[in-house]
């Protein structure tokens, strides 16, 4: 849903010509979003809980599972029934107002676990959380990430504000990528990229999360393409003025002061992985590159998924994620650790490869005219610590 291209052409003081950034705002038109939603739930309202809360047998116990959260029920149930705000809460107001009524995005302490190792150091690995997912929730999937994948996971904090207000921005990517989301992950994403003793950058993002790291990626372009335009491995301060007013237009803001050049070598150690992709526009920052990497991941009966990378009819709402995308094949359920995580965890505990081997694709299928075939995830090859296959 991403209006045409525009590049135009000013001068800047010097008399030559530079080239105008694209316009970054998406401008999603009301019926295509609420087809996209007819879309997505076409099929039997009975199972519309079960796609969201899985089957049953979900809920039983597990270490890293969102169900473990009934021993903290009263304070989640506040976070995402409460309607909230983003930002920090006046002076005046304390608690338990300040934190039932405001919620602040951030960087969260990191979980206990995924200790670097040799092969792992030069790394970082970031993690965006989805919706109704409050500071323990994130840190509980960040926890069970750091084990499946054996790295420190840094958790970027998509705060809640209420599963009304949740929802509604999953809906609308215009309104699921606010201010706060996106400054809180935008900076350390470009610092991370952008410092020559990181070999590789990861970000794994779920479901509204995705949201976020769709708006990410095309600041990141806006970067990129001041930077290649302009002196390389420079970024003038008309270049930076360029990136905060083309943010400015997508109702962002990005600080000046902490944009850094951005070339091929930078998104070359950036990758990008999804579940419950629900972007309607995610799309290499480098198409010819094929940069930064990007991998979608999602369970077929996941309404949240059918918003975004597995929509029954993406071509006709203007649906563009690159990238291979990988489907759960009758799987239900929509929480990351629940749904997702603990389904790779079996599959690949059960059936450790040889050393040097694929690990394939399962639980997953690639999604024909995704990736060549054959093509397997490339996430799954850091599975318990293990480095990247190629």
């Amino acid at each position: 849903m991403q209006s045409p291209e525009r590049i135009t052409h000013v001068s800047s003081d010097s008399g030559a010509d530079r080239t105008e950034l694209r316009n970054l705002r998406h401008e999603p038109e009301i019926g295509e979003l609420l087809g996209s939603l007819v879309d997505a739930a076409r099929f039997s309202p009975l199972h519309w809980p079960r796609s969201v809360f899985g089957k049953f047998g979900s809920m039983k116990h597990s270490r890293y599972s969102e169900y473990e959260l009934v021993w903290r029920l009263p304070r989640y149930l506040a976070d995402v029934v409460v309607p909230s705000l983003p930002g920090k809460p006046p002076p005046w107001l304390g608690p338990p107002f300040s934190w039932l009524f405001f919620h602040r995005a951030g960087e969260l302490s990191p979980p206990e676990g995924g200790s670097p190792t040799n092969e792992t150091a030069g790394e970082q690995w970031f993690f965006i959380n989805g919706i109704l997912t409050n500071r323990d929730v994130a840190r509980m999937n960040a926890a069970y990430l750091a084990e499946l994948f054996g790295r420190p996971i840094r958790i970027l904090w998509n705060s809640t504000d209420g599963a009304g207000l949740d929802l509604l921005e999953c809906a609308s990517e215009k309104l699921g990528a606010r201010d706060a989301d996106v400054d809180m992950a935008f900076h350390p994403l470009l610092d991370a990229i952008t410092d020559p003793m990181n070999k590789r950058v990861v970000l794994i993002a779920h479901s509204q999360g995705t949201l976020i790291a769709a708006v990410v990626l095309r600041l990141m372009r806006a970067v990129y393409e001041r930077t290649m335009a302009g002196t390389p491995g420079e970024l003038s301060s008309e270049d930076r003025d360029a990136v905060r007013r083309h943010a400015a237009r997508e109702g962002l803001t990005v600080r000046s002061e902490r944009l850094k050049p951005t070339g091929p070598e930078d998104l070359a150690r950036f990758e990008v992985y999804c579940f419950a992709n629900c972007a309607t526009e995610m799309k290499y920052i480098d198409s010819d590159l094929g940069l930064p990497r990007i991998e979608s991941f999602g369970n077929e009966h996941d309404l949240v998924a059918r918003l975004g990378m597995l929509a029954p009819h993406p071509e006709k709402r203007q649906i563009e994620i690159s990238g291979p995308r990988f489907r759960h094949n009758g799987a239900w359920g929509h929480l990351l650790s629940a749904h997702y995580l603990v389904d790779i965890d079996r599959a690949h505990r059960q059936h450790e490869p040889r050393p040097g081997a694929s690990r394939g694709a399962a639980p997953y299928v690639l999604i024909e005219g995704t990736a060549p075939a054959g093509t397997v995830p490339h996430l799954f090859g850091y599975l318990h610590g293990a480095g990247a296959l190629s």
